[in-house]
């Protein structure tokens, strides 16, 4: 006994401090922010977590999450799993953490084309009308922390986004996460795909569930994520579109990225990045898959320290399932280092 509990104060000791700081949930403040866009008549929405004694703002715990193409952010980076969200998990450990809903997704507003049928109108909130609300959110929490850089965590075009910006305004950019960031295809898309989007498309949340880890066999399919936690999240998606069971998604998304990734030209430019900057995805991600992720880290020629992460066992959704906790901590450690 004597000599484990030697080697369990060795261990502990060689742990990096902040791992063992970890506040309680009754320590955490939640806020729902909103502000104005830069275009009449829309308003955005924050999710915003931090500790109840937070004094001291600065850019190295300061972090914005944006979503992917199809679902909105505070309903998946704010979704507790276990009791504990991603937002959480950084919130309770000192964070000041933020999770936007871009225009025409969750609690933010929905341009009026969205509730007119969708055909015959172009698509809805492309990369330049997102980018005008992810700079506008930026500014938002600069000002209200009186700091001059934050942390990006970008998920899928949610990383085209935090990519977009960091090449263009790295002054304000802290550090960079790109987690499961798309690039060009290697199936070129059908010239005749974009022809056919209308403004915005109806996503069935059946088939989300039914499509989940679709590509796996049955015994991983099943373990990859808890009944629990599938149903929480399609109860949270449900509650952002009106207690409806589909989705209203704009297309603009999936139209330029239509124009881009599938036409062989990059969104953006990776080698203007200066930030430090991570890029991580699961092992099972076919929507973006670990070649893609690849691509991008080869091509982060400017930044001052660049790592990929690849965490097994994952989807596109890891952030949801089973080793979640290994995207958390992998994170978390990135935005620790030289602190």
């Amino acid at each position: 006994m004597t000599r484990l509990l030697a080697v369990l104060v060795v261990l502990l000791s060689a742990m990096p401090a902040w791992a063992e700081k970890v506040l309680s949930p009754s320590a955490i403040v939640t806020e729902n922010l909103e502000f104005d866009a830069r275009d009449d008549g829309l308003r955005l929405h924050l999710r915003n977590k931090h500790p109840e004694e937070y004094y001291s703002p600065k850019p190295q715990t300061t972090v914005l999450f944006l979503h992917g193409a199809t679902f909105p952010g505070i309903a998946t980076f704010d979704l507790p799993i276990s009791g504990q969200s991603w937002l959480d998990h950084l919130a309770r450990r000192g964070y000041d953490v933020y999770a936007l809903d871009i225009r025409g997704y969750g609690a933010s507003t929905k341009p009026p084309e969205m509730g007119q049928p969708p055909e015959g109108k172009p698509p809805l909130v492309t990369n330049e009308s997102a980018m005008r609300d992810v700079s506008k959110a930026v500014e938002y929490i600069l000002s209200r922390r009186n700091i001059e850089q934050l942390t990006i965590v970008g998920w899928s075009w949610g990383a085209t986004l935090a990519g977009s910006y960091a090449a263009n305004a790295s002054n304000k950019i802290h550090k960079l996460v790109l987690y499961s960031p798309p690039w060009i295809s290697d199936e070129p898309a059908d010239p005749e795909a974009l022809k056919s989007l209308g403004a915005w498309r109806s996503v069935p949340l059946f088939l989300v569930a039914e499509r989940w880890g679709h590509n796996l066999p049955d015994k991983e399919r099943k373990e990859l994520v808890t009944d629990e936690a599938k149903k929480a999240w399609l109860a949270a998606l449900s509650g952002t579109a009106s207690g409806e069971q589909v989705l209203k998604v704009p297309n603009g998304p999936v139209a330029d990225a239509l124009k881009t990734w599938g036409a062989g030209t990059a969104a953006w430019q990776p080698e203007r990045i200066s930030a430090p900057t991570m890029v991580v995805q699961g092992e099972w991600d076919s929507d973006n898959p670990p070649s893609m992720g690849l691509s991008v880290f080869a091509r982060l020629t400017g930044t001052s320290a660049r790592r990929y992460v690849l965490i097994g066992e994952g989807t596109h959704l890891l952030l949801l399932e089973k080793n979640r906790r290994q995207l958390f901590q992998a994170v978390h450690g990135f935005l620790e280092e030289q602190r």
